[in-house]
């Protein structure tokens, strides 16, 4: 049995009922016209071992790829880590759990951290084998490195609808090389070149341009500086990609939708929600200190409640449909399957910093927000 990694160290930090109407699944330009209602699954290559008894609303036992798909799920999020430390997360798993993805006729993301672990606003680490590299030399390896990934996924058939060069880089990535905050703050050129040869590997193998590439921002509130250094680069990309968490970030609903929206105004760049969460109870149900625990992270608009949780999501999707020109593509919820499944029982193994912010309770049953992936 696989050893369970659950030290976090990030966060500043969805196809109909059936195949025959899952209409929106499809490759090339279509796939602009998509709503995204997503998931990132990333632990399931970890948390399948454990046989973990997801169940429906009724209590009934679930697979749980089978079951989010038929709830609405019509994206798949993956992260990709080059080397990882625990032997999770690396190119193996995101090819074998790729064809699964494909296998349900559901699009997929794959998030490039370029780095052995977690990648986040406060640590960008790049992958041990390119430590000691000088900056020309990683220019090579990520243009290598990213076009190897990408033709090992295009010669299973598991190119993905969207890839994601970096994961939350508002400070850059691939720190020192293409890191652009504190002392760095004059080295956005450094990160557009590395950004650039990641889009021409993507480019290369993905010769019909079926790939629509995302570049990721943590912060609703803050992205607009971010985009607007990179402006003067001319970076082919598509999507902007962007993090909301109310515990991190403005709690002001308001600000959130008028960023929102300055964002597609300004940049005329489709945007996904790429990384949304919200409790359904500030409660835990193992020995691991939970991410959201007071009120004071939460909305005031919104309990913390599974009819709160519901509620929030009903807003963000509707958020999202209004933000101008269609320029809204969709969400993608984090970690909805991490839960603490042993109960209270359950030792820093098996637990969890996230199970109450889950799409299932602490019965394992599914929640009333996951109703809200079947909405148009």
């Amino acid at each position: 049995m696989k050893t369970l990694r659950f030290i976090v160290l990030f966060l500043c930090i969805a196809c109909s009922t059936s195949d025959d109407s899952n209409n929106d699944s499809n490759n090339g330009p279509d796939n602009a016209n998509t709503f995204y209602k997503g998931m990132d699954l990333s632990f399931q290559s970890e948390l399948e071992d454990y046989n973990i008894d997801y169940k429906d609303a009724d209590g009934n036992t679930v697979g749980l790829l089978d079951f989010v798909k038929s709830k609405g799920t019509n994206l798949v999020r993956l992260k990709l880590w080059h080397t990882p430390q625990n032997g999770e997360n690396g190119l193996a798993d995101v090819k074998a759990y790729a064809q699964r993805i494909k296998s349900k006729n559901m699009d997929f993301l794959l998030n490039f951290h370029y780095s052995d672990f977690w990648a986040d606003p406060g640590t960008q680490t790049p992958p041990q084998a390119w430590q000691n590299m000088t900056f020309q030399e990683v220019e090579v390896a990520i243009y290598e490195y990213t076009k190897d990934v990408v033709t090992q996924l295009k010669a299973q058939n598991t190119l993905p609808e969207i890839i994601q060069i970096g994961n939350e880089t508002n400070s850059g990535f691939l720190w020192d090389f293409g890191r652009v905050w504190d002392d760095f703050s004059d080295n956005w050129p450094n990160y557009a070149a590395l950004v650039s040869e990641a889009i021409r590997a993507i480019k290369e193998v993905d010769t019909e341009n079926n790939v629509r590439i995302m570049l990721h921002h943590s912060d609703v509130e803050r992205a607009i500086f971010f985009f607007n250094e990179l402006e003067s680069f001319n970076l082919d990309f598509d999507i902007i990609g962007l993090s909301y968490y109310p515990q991190f970030h403005t709690q002001d609903l308001n600000l959130v939708k008028s960023k929102l929206n300055e964002l597609a105004n300004t940049f005329n760049k489709d945007i996904l929600m790429v990384e949304v969460a919200y409790p359904f109870t500030l409660l835990w149900n193992d020995n691991q200190t939970n991410f959201i625990g007071s009120t004071d992270q939460i909305l005031e608009e919104f309990s913390p409640s599974p009819q709160g949780q519901k509620a929030y999501f009903e807003w963000l999707i509707e958020t999202i449909k209004n933000i101008p020109n269609n320029h809204g593509i969709g969400f993608c919820y984090w970690a909805p399957d991490w839960v603490a499944f042993d109960g209270n029982e359950a030792t820093s193994t098996v637990g969890s910093s996230w199970e109450n912010q889950c799409l299932f309770d602490f019965e394992l049953k599914a929640l009333p927000a996951l109703d809200l992936f079947n909405s148009n």
